[in-house]
């Protein structure tokens, strides 16, 4: 199983099946027993990359907000989720 984002590049000087740059790949043994708790994970993890897990979002009564990442760093929310 291949795991890729939106807009991957695909082919190779090996395959012209094959992806450039795949988030992750999998063995079929793998994906078949890998829980769905760890494969969000692991999905998580790659689309993350290098930048802090979001731990907690605040919204107040506006409907602004914050989100709270694990290094204690903090960033605004879109109003509304938007």
């Amino acid at each position: 199983m291949v795991f890729v984002t939106e807009g991957s590049s695909k082919g190779t000087a090996r395959s012209p099946q094959e992806y450039v740059r795949p988030l992750f790949i999998l063995s079929g043994r793998e994906y078949a027993t890998i829980p769905l708790e760890d494969l969000h994970q692991v999905i998580c993890d790659a689309l993350r990359g290098d930048r802090p897990r979001l731990v907690a979002e605040v919204r107040g009564p506006d409907g602004g907000g914050q989100l709270l990442f694990e290094d204690g760093s903090i960033r605004a929310s879109e109003r509304g989720g938007e």
